[in-house]
């Protein structure tokens, strides 16, 4: 079975769509999807039915937040942090 990307006209407002639907459109992985919805739960609503169940979010809300433009996310570098001074 391949995956096949998902087109944004394809994103439809009212339809709710899986987690990895969603890594799809927004071109991340399943794991930074999870991490969004932590890091922006007023951005990316949740609906589940019950708990331990999938979790799933609705179209309109992937398509503001993709059109909000994602955040930079990416590998932390040694470059980027304040190295100790020695003396």
């Amino acid at each position: 079975m391949t995956k096949t990307m998902i087109h944004p006209k394809e994103i439809l407002p009212g339809r709710s769509y899986s987690v990895a639907e969603a890594a799809r459109y927004l071109g991340v992985h399943r794991c930074t999807v999870y991490d969004y919805i932590r890091m922006y739960p007023e951005r990316l609503h949740t609906e589940t039915k019950a708990p331990g169940e999938f979790v799933s979010i609705r179209g309109k809300q992937l398509i503001a937040f993709k059109a909000a433009g994602l955040p930079k996310r990416g590998r932390k570098r040694m470059s980027d942090k304040q190295l100790p001074q020695t003396v």
